[in-house]
């Protein structure tokens, strides 16, 4: 078996983070394993996107794996983040758990928002099904390979069958001079006819020195089950975010994913949608922004595995500076597949000339009766709006605003999450500005805005946290 060492990322350190976290032996198996396909993978194993590897490389060495901090103080560390009105959340500073809460009614009906490694205490054989019918392979990318050998963290979020919950459950993750890399591994579960929403945001507290995020993200829907998830990066310049996530949609299931990205110095995102059930839907609504010497690197794919199942995919960038961006998806629909439809489309702005963006979308289809199209643009501003605006009194910042605003906005609108997209609106503004914004409720969102709203009452969420109790 192959063990070759990236750094300190090596069979010493999986079988050390395993034990520190005191996991049965099968799992510490399938990290191994895993550590095998990371050892041997090169960066991008497909043809097509090779020559493009170099925009998402970086220095692996500088990092370091491990486990075992002393979770930080809630009050001090999440101040700024937190209105203390938040319920049905965790909270994670670096790879320690922080606190959670989840409401009395979701709980009581069997609803799941717990770490990973507490998931695997209280209910192992649901937790090695879960691994052990991967989506993420990690035979299929290097990064995916890295998490799972090497993950230091994670969640479960479970919904039982038949439970519909009305409430947002959210996970925020807080990076601040992390001793370790925060390597993440993550199940969200939607069982039959049920429905739920998962807000994940994950930010830096400033300008904490190099780190690296990395994460793998499984969402699998039910047969009948509706789960809308979103994703909010907004990490400090200096880290670098690696992301998978799989999406799994069964019969007549739906599922939706908006991923918002605005921080990182680098960020690679791959995305894949399964869809493995007749009559299913699936949505994905990409949103980045980048300036100064930013690189982000996307790939999204829809896998039409069922007949009469339905797939989007749409994705708008704006680029500043000397940043680069690529996009690269792959519309899959196999032979049995009849009757699927299937959309895949990236546009990018570009906003200065040493800014560059390419897309590369694709098909693959084998079965006649279906509709399927991709479209792909990169442009920069159309110098006839700028005039049109400026001739009706905006300085040529206020236009260019108005103009990336709007070209966000058919992306932004689709959004099925209202706090993910009045939020996102926000959070681009305040990075034209040149500020690092977060999600925040309707409440702050009117007041940060000017207006107004009567005040609500409601106990403290670091009254409810046991240390305040």
């Amino acid at each position: 078996m192959s063990t070759a060492a990236v750094g300190v990322f090596d069979e010493e350190a999986v079988r050390g983070i395993s034990g520190s976290l005191e996991e049965p032996s099968w799992l510490t198996d399938l990290r191994l394993r895993a550590l095998t396909d990371f050892s041997s993978l090169p960066p991008e194993k497909n043809p097509l996107y090779t020559k493009y590897a170099n925009l998402s490389s970086f220095d692996l060495s500088r990092f370091s794996p491990g486990t075992g901090q002393t979770p930080p103080d809630l009050r001090s560390f999440f101040s700024g983040f937190l209105t203390g009105k938040e319920t049905n959340i965790l909270l994670q500073g670096n790879e320690s758990h922080v606190h959670g809460e989840l409401d009395a009614d979701a709980s009581s009906m069997g609803a799941k928002l717990v770490p990973i490694h507490d998931a695997l205490k209280s209910d192992e054989t649901l937790v090695r099904r879960l691994f052990e019918t991967s989506l993420v392979q990690s035979a299929s990318d290097k990064y995916a390979a890295f998490v799972s050998a090497f993950f230091n963290c994670g969640t479960l979020m479970y919904v039982p069958d038949g439970l519909s919950l009305h409430k947002p459950l959210r996970r925020m993750t807080v990076i601040d001079s992390p001793k370790s890399s925060v390597i993440d591994r993550s199940f969200i579960v939607a069982g039959e006819l049920s429905k739920a929403v998962f807000l994940e945001e994950l930010y830096s507290r400033g300008t904490s020195g190099p780190s690296l995020v990395a994460s793998t993200v499984e969402v699998r829907a039910g047969p009948g089950s509706h789960v809308d998830f979103s994703s909010i990066q907004m990490l400090d310049k200096e880290a670098v975010h690696l992301s998978n996530r799989a999406i799994e949609t069964t019969n007549d299931s739906r599922a939706t994913v908006s991923s918002l990205s605005l921080g990182a110095a680098l960020s690679r995102s791959r995305m894949n949608f399964l869809l493995d059930g007749r009559g299913s839907l699936a949505e994905g609504f990409e949103i980045f922004f980048t300036d100064a010497k930013q690189r982000y690197d996307f790939e999204s794919n829809l896998m039409h595995n069922s007949a009469d199942s339905t797939g989007s995919v749409q994705a708008r960038g704006v680029l500043k500076g000397e940043s680069q961006s690529i996009f690269k998806g792959m519309i899959k629909i196999i032979k049995t597949a009849k009757n699927s439809r299937s959309y895949l489309a990236h546009h990018s702005m570009i906003l200065e000339r040493s800014a560059k963006s390419d897309a590369i979308p694709g098909l693959e289809i084998d079965n006649n009766e279906v509709k399927a199209t991709h479209s792909a643009s990169v442009a920069q501003v159309d110098e006839e709006q700028l005039f049109y605006l400026m001739a009706r009194g905006l300085s040529l910042d206020e236009a260019k605003r108005a103009i990336v605003l709007g070209f966000f906005e058919p992306v932004l609108s689709r959004i099925p999450i209202e706090q993910t997209r009045d939020g996102a609106r926000f959070m681009i503004e305040g990075k034209w500005d040149g500020k690092s914004s977060r999600l925040v409720d309707m409440e702050a969102l009117l007041a940060e805005t000017g207006e107004t709203t009567p005040e609500a009452k409601s106990e403290d969420i670091f009254e409810r946290h046991y240390k305040y109790r």
